[in-house]
């Protein structure tokens, strides 16, 4: 099949069949070849590893299966074909997408693009996709990134459900033990960006 289904600024996603994607790693012509081949590597491997990880912990995300640096820098990974949150968002959902987020931080893994577009529902679970910006950190200030993220797109995007931020800060709060930490470096970034506005 081989069909272009999606392109960033640094990939491209190949439907290989019904079930299977390909995330393909595009070369940068104004970045020195040795160093765009160091970095193209590094992020596909911390990608297909971040995958892999999730599967191990039973956290919503696409399995991952093939990895490749030779003749092109890719992985291929599960197919998981649902509605985008985006387009499906509902107080159930909504709860649902930010358990996964929850679980995420628990394992000291963060997303890097935590949007409504970058989950998707399916058979009333929620999966998180595009790991491309992910890491394994501990970091406080990355969580809080990662939080920081997905409430500024309910806030842009899904105005209505803007009003639950409160009850679920509280429940990350609950559930995480440094989950305080995280929400006051939350408000900080956020009182950052209030200042450059």
């Amino acid at each position: 099949m081989n069909k272009l289904i999606g392109e960033g600024a640094e990939s491209q996603i190949i439907q290989i069949d019904e079930n299977l994607l390909k995330k393909l790693r595009l070369e940068k012509p104004y970045r020195h070849p040795i160093l765009d081949l160091k970095l193209r590597k590094a992020r596909n491997r911390r990608e297909f590893k971040v995958l892999n990880k999730l599967f191990e912990l039973k956290i919503n995300a696409p399995k991952a299966f093939e990895i490749k640096e030779k003749e092109e820098i890719s992985f291929t990974f599960e197919y998981i074909k649902g509605n985008t949150l985006k387009s499906v968002l509902n107080k159930k959902l909504l709860d649902k997408a930010f358990d996964e987020i929850i679980k995420l931080h628990k394992k000291n893994i963060t997303h890097g693009d935590l949007t409504t577009l970058n989950m998707i529902e399916k058979d009333n679970k929620i999966y998180l996709i595009d790991f491309g910006l992910s890491e394994f950190s501990k970091k406080i200030e990355d969580r809080a990134v990662d939080l920081n993220l997905f409430f500024t797109c309910i806030k842009n995007e899904h105005k209505e459900f803007y009003k639950h931020k409160t009850k679920l800060l509280q429940t990350y709060q609950k559930e995480l033990e440094f989950g305080s930490k995280v929400i006051e470096r939350l408000q900080q970034i956020e009182h950052r960006g209030r200042n450059k506005a």
